[in-house]
């Protein structure tokens, strides 16, 4: 290892541990806090759901039936169905609503998941809006658990628990470990005023905000994201409960993974530029001071432990076919002679192998924690779980590095 390589590991791990340890520090902080009741304060505006819907003839069925199903007045509730010139069967499955009282609209052109939204936002009849994408469910309690905090007038949106339904082979149970770590990560969020993104499964919005900041960006690759920071910007607060439970299907296969994350982490990039006045920006907050900065460093930190990586590996296979070939290939005059306890005390104890494990250890605490909040159990689908904390962090350096690339290249955005 070169001794550049040396440094950028010592930063990187450095951030990382730092973060794992500031994440920690804020759940103690705030640990009566978490499980809060505010959202008790029952208020029972009228609500619209929007249900955008592109080739969704496997799940809109299901999504439909969930949102009527809620438990909210029906008089109160305003289901919007809105078909993007799907190709398949999701137009007739929409349709056969109609007689439940829901409304549809179908798009004459394709013209993508925002520009969908934006087109019936303000044909809604409701107070406040929810959306939900063609793909998800909810539990029926989930709006009657989210009205409540919009009693704070400064209170733009509410972002609900997210988790993964019906996991089945190791990859998507690695995600539900994922999901699981991030509803205490959104909570957390929420306590330091600093939720970023605004999931698409069932965030609830202020519609006069909505309209006042207009609409979400049809040219973002994560507009859920670009609208949260959008209302940050505009000097209101997203808020989260961590006890409303929205569903969601994830990617089967690593190939579907991989668009899906490079696409998120291509948004990531996107928003970050188009944000980045907030950067370091007091007025911000929390989100401006610590957050963002903080978040930019250790994508950064992912992406150069990355190629640190690859180099390095590229040079040692390098430099072990030279030696191999100098001694005619005897592997075994190449092994050393001893294996001393100071070799091995070299390898296993060095600053970032220290520092790893200690990041590493947090974030099992984390998901511990997440789990036990959230009354799920851990020991069915251990495993996977392990698989998410200590393989997937390197598959999302690749996928990391595939979203800088494209972004530096300039390769076209698209879903």
């Amino acid at each position: 290892m070169t001794s550049f390589s040396i440094i950028i590991n010592y930063v990187a791990w450095y951030a990382f541990m730092f973060i794992s340890v500031m994440w920690f520090l804020i759940l103690l902080k705030n640990r009566g806090d978490m499980k809060n009741l505010r959202e008790e304060r029952r208020w029972l505006p009228r609500v619209s759901v929007i249900i955008p819907a592109y080739n969704e003839e496997q799940y809109l069925a299901k999504t439909i039936k969930s949102m009527l199903n809620l438990d909210y007045p029906r008089r109160l509730l305003d289901i919007v169905v809105v078909n993007d010139c799907s190709k398949d069967g999701t137009r007739k499955i929409a349709e056969s609503f109609r007689s439940a009282g829901v409304r549809i609209f179908n798009n004459k052109i394709n013209m993508g998941k925002a520009a969908s939204l934006n087109r019936v936002l303000p044909l809604c009849r409701g107070e406040l809006v929810a959306c939900i994408d063609a793909d998800s469910t909810a539990e029926p309690a989930i709006l009657k658990k989210m009205t409540g905090y919009f009693r704070n007038p400064k209170i733009a949106a509410v972002t609900p628990a997210l988790k993964v339904e019906n996991a089945k082979n190791t990859l998507e149970k690695a995600q539900y470990a994922e999901y699981m770590l991030n509803i205490l990560l959104r909570k957390m969020l929420a306590l330091i005023d600093s939720v970023h993104v605004t999931p698409g499964v069932f965030s609830v919005y202020r519609k006069k905000v909505l309209l006042e900041l207009g609409g979400f960006d049809k040219d973002n690759l994560t507009e859920d994201m670009e609208i949260a920071l959008r209302i940050h910007g505009a000097g209101y607060s997203i808020e989260n409960n961590m006890n409303a439970v929205s569903y969601t299907a994830c990617p089967e296969k690593m190939g579907e993974l991989y668009k899906q994350r490079v696409r998120w982490y291509r948004g990531g990039l996107q928003n970050a530029v188009k944000y980045k006045h907030m950067l370091f920006n007091r007025k911000y907050g929390n989100l401006g001071v610590f957050f963002l900065p903080f978040n930019l460093i250790i994508i950064i930190a992912i992406v150069a432990i990355f190629c640190t990586l690859v180099l390095d590996a590229a040079s040692n296979i390098l430099r072990s076919v030279f030696q191999f070939g100098l001694v005619r290939w005897d592997f075994l005059g190449m092994l050393p002679k001893e294996m001393s306890l100071s070799i091995i005390m070299d390898y296993v104890f060095n600053t970032p192998m220290v520092l790893w494990t200690i990041g590493t250890a947090v974030s099992l605490a984390l998901l511990y924690l997440s789990f036990r909040m959230n009354s799920e159990k851990l020991q069915a689908r251990r495993l996977s779980y392990f698989a998410y904390v200590f393989v997937f962090p390197f598959i999302y350096m690749v996928f990391w590095a595939a979203a800088v690339f494209y972004e530096v290249t300039g390769k076209k955005r698209k879903w």
